[in-house]
């Protein structure tokens, strides 16, 4: 057979431009997660307190050291805007700063090793730019009692792909585990988890998946735990190229969650089919969020729920305005004097939050029992609110509006009436006063009654409020 020289040429120009290849690709890839872990810094509560990279040409391994510090996610204080007057409170800063004082959760450092492998062709096992798989790094007492759980595998797996354009993709999973506590002998079966996310060149877009098939926790003394699968999904975008300001689409679902207890029947509960999502978009430059919250049916006190709704949102928020504020709080937490820049923030783009006159929207609060449903819908708004009363938020009192529509069973209101009281006698009486409360209200026009349904209707406008369209008086008034 005779080879053609040419091909022979051509293989020897790859062999030898291969690592040169590969060499640049590391340090673009070892410039990349460089700067993925500055943008991480951003976050306060975590901290890198270590981090060497050694490079090479073919693989390269990074050594990082993260800090948690729990004691910086301490909810900050309001913004209370400047001109509130003497009944605003105290100086939300020195809040701050006192939130920071006393007994606080301890630092956790988290050590990772990330052994990455070049492109253009990482460990020769597709084209990218890198290939990377990341070790949680244990000291010799937490892994001699991790291994009691998971044996010799590795309690957690995190797995990386890097493409040239600065998208990736990342894998995180723990294995399923069956092990007793030393302590109480509690039989613990966890089915394991994944995560995947997917990113875009400077996390512009990333969509996130994770699955968990369950858990069981059954103790000596005849408890039992039980959680179903876990899904979510989401994805995300950046509203603006800068900022921490994200809209998109997420849905979490757990199948059921249970407990049970064979000596008091009375503390079992159980949940089935439990949904959340939130859905978070802009339309011309006004931000709209929603979340919604539901449950198919749950039991407890040996009492049976069904189809329970909470579904509420803000819209017309100013969109702009909002990711200023995003940036100066995802580093003011517990920080007195970012507090204090987060306050001007705020005094800065108030006004124009205001002029948009945002809106609070109750979709519904609903839930449906063997007596019947109760449901509430509504909202509040501000109407003709203008920047200059942000100065002053007595002037808003009577900018705001709203609106709630109630409707009920008699049935339930009367045990809802009686719930509180455990002695006969004394649960009869809080039945009958809530009775005749109710005929009272029925005789002046407050309540509308449809056979067994009661329904109001509240509205707040300029400072009052009518029930039905009535002046509303509390009794005796």
């Amino acid at each position: 057979m005779k080879i053609n020289a040419r091909w022979i040429a051509l293989v020897v120009v790859l062999a030898a431009a291969y690592p040169g290849a590969s060499w640049y690709t590391g340090k673009r890839v070892a410039s990349n997660l460089m700067a993925a872990k500055d943008q991480t810094t951003q976050t306060p509560f975590i901290k890198i307190v270590k981090r060497d990279y050694q490079r090479g040409i073919f693989t390269s391994v990074e050594d990082t050291t993260v800090e948690l510090n729990l004691a910086s996610m301490t909810k900050p204080s309001p913004v209370v805007p400047s001109g509130a007057g003497d009944n605003a409170g105290p100086d939300p800063t020195n809040q701050a700063a006192q939130a920071t004082k006393g007994q606080q959760l301890p630092a956790m450092q988290l050590r990772f090793i990330s052994r990455i492998q070049h492109g253009p062709f990482p460990g020769l096992r597709g084209f990218g730019a890198a290939s990377i798989k990341t070790e949680l790094v244990l000291d010799p007492a937490s892994k001699a009692e991790l291994e009691k759980i998971f044996g010799t595998a590795a309690p957690l797996q995190i797995s990386s792909t890097l493409a040239y354009g600065g998208a990736g993709h990342v894998t995180l999973s723990s294995p399923a585990f069956s092990t007793i506590t030393d302590r109480d002998r509690d039989k613990v079966a966890w089915q394991g988890v994944n995560m995947e996310v997917d990113f875009d060149k400077d996390y512009k877009n990333f969509r996130v998946s994770l699955n968990a098939p369950g858990l069981t926790v059954d103790s000596l003394e005849g408890q039992s735990f039980k959680m179903g699968a876990v899904s979510i999904k989401g994805d995300a975008s950046k509203a603006y190229p800068t900022g921490p300001l994200y809209v998109g689409k997420s849905e979490a679902t757990l199948a059921s969650i249970s407990f049970s207890d064979k000596t008091d029947a009375k503390k079992s509960f159980s949940m089935q089919q439990l949904g959340l999502s939130t859905d978070a978009s802009i339309k011309d430059d006004f931000l709209s969020v929603f979340v919604r919250l539901g449950v198919n049916k749950f039991m407890f006190d040996q009492l049976e729920f069904s189809n329970f709704h909470y579904d509420y949102g803000l819209k017309h928020l100013h969109a702009p305005s909002i990711a200023q504020i995003s940036t100066a709080y995802s580093g003011a937490t517990a920080d007195p004097e970012k507090m204090a820049a987060l306050k001007a923030v705020w005094e800065q783009v108030g006004p124009t939050i205001i002029n948009g006159q945002p809106e609070l929207v109750l979709e519904r609060i609903s839930i449906v029992t063997s007596d019947g449903e109760a449901k509430l819908t509504g909202g509040m708004k501000l109407v003709d609110a203008n920047g200059t009363d942000i100065s002053n938020i007595m002037a808003l009192y009577p900018k705001v509006q709203g609106n709630l529509d109630i409707t009920l069973t008699d049935v339930l209101v009367s045990k809802l009436g009686g719930a509180t009281q455990k002695d006969p006698d004394m649960q009869k009486a809080a039945l009958d006063a809530m009775n005749q409360q109710i005929a009272s209200f029925v005789e002046q026009g407050y309540i509308n009654r449809n056979g067994k349904l009661l329904n109001s209707k509240l509205e707040w406008a300029q400072g009052k409020l009518t029930v039905n369209g009535k002046a509303f008086q509390r009794p005796g008034s």
